[in-house]
């Protein structure tokens, strides 16, 4: 079972946390700089979330693409180990436990500018009571 219940869990997480990281100047000047629109496919449970320069769409987007399209795919259980910085991304990518469409140099350009929500993410994940190990 993962540990998000639902998709409507995984946006009270995940959702609640990239717009908090959208409040965050330093977050929206990197990600504008890169020029992508990202979609993230969560699996276990099933659930959508899309990163535009402007900020975040749960589940599916009806926007026009800005920049590239970097699609990132993974169950719900990576998902929460990345954000409980217990994953690395290019050994997830690697292995296969995150599948990437587009260019994934720029999502690696992005990794140092989440450390701030990184620290976001437990007090978020407690709050929906995930667990923290």
């Amino acid at each position: 079972m993962s540990v998000y219940q639902d998709a409507g869990h995984v946006y009270r997480v995940l959702g609640v946390l990239w717009k908090q990281a959208f409040e965050l100047q330093e977050v929206r000047d990197k990600f504008a700089q890169l020029g992508v629109t990202v979609h993230f496919v969560i699996h276990e449970p099933e659930a959508e979330l899309w990163l535009f320069p402007n900020g975040v769409v749960e589940g599916p987007a009806n926007q026009p693409l800005q920049g590239a399209l970097l699609e990132m795919e993974m169950s719900g259980d990576t998902a929460h180990r990345f954000w409980m910085d217990k994953l690395s991304v290019p050994l997830a990518v690697a292995k296969r436990q995150i599948k990437a469409r587009g260019p994934i140099n720029k999502v690696l350009g992005l990794l140092p500018q989440l450390k701030p929500l990184k620290q976001l993410y437990p007090e978020i994940a407690k709050q929906e009571g995930l667990p923290l190990e």
